[in-house]
């Protein structure tokens, strides 16, 4: 019965407010004999009356209309243009009404933690309603999109129509800052060898084959046989290498906190960027991502954009008892943060691999682990220090109430991890074994 009355009610807040101020200046008028006032308080109750009439006359003759809800494509935290799409279709309302959309729900950005997120836009009936949306942090969107007919002046309302609802997965930010990570072909790891002969490489025809390269096909004997022809040399040679990351989503204390949400967000935005600059110098690379009690591989670009997908809903945890067993590789890169106790430990086991660690710490307070400039040989990777690494003044500061600079005043509402403090983020001196190389980048969390 409750949401039925709230479904059918039909004054906003404002008009509640005038519909008892006009009761109480009844009330008092009627007592003293104030014909003047009376006729005041009548006049706004009537008109009241009359405007909730015409709102659900407009809603009961669009009531069977159902506004199509289009989500465009992929969405990411920290974006401006972010988008939900209603199309109205052939919609009408009155001279005096327009047409609202409101998207609101609660947005899961950890364990047990979540923001609420409500927006609501106005159309005159026709085309397409557009719905602006920000997302401070990656998670999952549990949306709701409701319709109603509102008068301009914002006293009454009238609501059609079922909520529509939609999960929608908010993916990390893009990595803002990053530099390229560029692999050396020593200690194991191989590159692409390519032969040509003294005058030209020579080449091969033959029928293309679903996972062929596209660079690779011949397209003027393509467009002489009628059929894609793919090249192939004798000589090319396109090693693979296969390397293990370990993402250390765990922390010991279950209770989130803005310090725990933003260094695991900007550990997620880390990791997207190192696979996919990666993968873009080295195609070849096929990528064992071990997350908590489970290892996924990628091994194509598109394959990264679905991990992206479910690295969104991965939060923290506590370390499970037992893990997977490692396949036997010999380049190992873990992405860790200030709250995995755990790490030295990690890294103890790991001894006799390449060994690259990356780690978020908390603002300006690095470790006390100095970064190898020189490496011996069998090195993973050859590249400055990160940035923000051991910098002061350096790293990402995450807001994270923060809204569009578009539209303004749209704060999320946090629940009770907003006031949840990490104090003890000291980043811990680890053990590096020889040869291997330690970033650190440096986070803020800021509630607004």
């Amino acid at each position: 019965w409750l949401s039925i009355i709230i479904f059918y009610y039909p004054l906003t807040v404002s008009g509640s407010l005038l519909f008892i101020l006009s009761l109480i200046l009844l009330g008092r008028s009627y007592a003293k004999g104030n014909p003047y006032g009376i006729l005041l308080s009548l006049s706004a109750v009537i008109v009241l009356f009359l405007m909730s009439a015409a709102g659900r006359l407009q809603a009961v003759k669009v009531r069977d209309a159902q506004p199509q809800w289009e989500s465009t494509g992929g969405l990411f935290a920290e974006t401006e243009k972010t988008y939900q799409l209603f199309h109205a279709g052939r919609i009408k309302t009155f001279f005096f009404y327009r047409l609202h959309v409101k998207v609101s729900g609660r947005m899961t950005i950890g364990r047990d933690a979540g923001i609420y997120i409500s927006r609501e836009e106005t159309s005159s009936g026709k085309g397409t309603i557009q719905v602006p949306l920000f997302f401070p942090v990656a998670g999952e969107f549990n949306a709701k999109g409701s319709f109603k007919v509102r008068d301009i002046f914002g006293l009454t309302r009238a609501r059609f129509s079922t909520d529509q609802e939609r999960k929608l997965i908010i993916q990390p930010a893009p990595f803002k800052g990053g530099r390229p990570y560029r692999f050396e072909a020593v200690g194991g790891f191989e590159e692409k060898n390519r032969l040509k002969s003294s005058d030209e490489e020579r080449y091969y025809m033959r029928e293309y084959i679903p996972g062929d390269r596209f660079r690779d096909i011949n397209w003027k004997s393509s467009s002489r046989l009628s059929e894609l022809i793919t090249k192939t040399s004798p000589y090319t040679q396109e090693k693979t290498k296969t390397i293990l990351i370990d993402f250390r989503h765990f922390k010991r204390t279950p209770s989130e906190s803005p310090e725990s949400i933003a260094h695991l967000n900007q550990l997620k935005s880390w990791l997207l960027y190192f696979l996919r600059q990666v993968k873009n110098e080295n195609s070849g690379y096929i990528f064992r991502v071990k997350t908590g009690a489970d290892i996924v591989e990628l091994e194509t670009a598109e394959d990264i954009d679905h991990f992206s997908i479910a690295l969104s809903s991965l939060f923290f945890q506590a370390e499970p008892s037992s893990s997977p067993a490692e396949p036997g590789i010999d380049d190992i890169f873990i992405f860790s943060t200030p709250f995995d106790i755990y790490l030295h430990r990690v890294i103890a086991r790991y001894q006799k691999a390449n060994i690259c660690v990356f780690r978020t710490v908390s603002g300006d307070r690095v470790s006390g682990n100095k970064v190898q400039k020189n490496m011996p040989p069998g090195n993973m990777i050859s590249r400055n220090r990160a940035s923000g690494s051991n910098k002061r003044g350096a790293g990402k500061t995450f807001h994270l109430l923060k809204s569009s600079a578009k539209t303004p005043g749209h704060l999320p509402i946090p629940d009770r991890w907003v006031l949840v403090r990490d104090r003890d983020l000291k980043a811990r001196d680890i053990r590096l074994p020889p040869g291997c190389r330690l970033e650190e980048y440096p986070v803020r969390a800021k509630i607004f």
